[in-house]
């Protein structure tokens, strides 16, 4: 820190959040810092995704039950029901079911995968929190030594 000091320029010292700017572009951890905000922002961006596909398999099945449904009332009116709550061989309501099957396996995948995310996002927010709480205590020691020697 001390061979830093002929580097500065005293004038700069009198507005804390340039010296703080100054710091901050010099600071040997900054790199790190940087680093971690890409990769928070990358986890954001999928987990945006990831919950977009989640709600629109949860759209998918809602209408594919829709349509089971309106299939299943067409059939009652045309007296085809067979006994209440009798299951009805019909290929184009497994067709449905099949397919709501295989959304209800995606929304799984992409739930479990944004309760992962959520994990990870949490782990690097942590992370950055004690990054910053570093960089703050960093700074205030640099500025505080560069106070006095400049006083000196």
């Amino acid at each position: 820190l001390e061979a830093a000091a002929p580097l500065i320029d005293p004038a700069l010292l009198k507005d804390r959040t340039k010296a703080f700017e100054v710091f901050r572009q010099t600071y040997h951890k900054n790199e790190a810092i940087e680093s971690n905000k890409g990769v928070l922002k990358s986890k954001y961006d999928e987990a945006k995704a990831v919950g977009e596909a989640v709600n629109e398999s949860r759209a998918k099945i809602s209408q594919i039950k829709a349509k089971i449904e309106q299939l299943r009332v067409e059939r009652a009116m045309r007296g085809e029901g067979g006994v209440e709550g009798a299951e009805v061989d019909d290929p184009e309501e497994q067709a449905l079911k099949n397919q709501i099957d295989g959304y209800k396996t995606q929304y799984k995948d992409k739930f479990n995968r944004l309760r992962e995310l959520k994990a990870e996002i949490e782990n690097i927010q942590g992370i950055m929190e004690k990054q910053r709480g570093g960089l703050q205590k960093d700074f205030e020691n640099w500025y505080n030594l560069m106070i006095r020697q400049h006083k000196a």
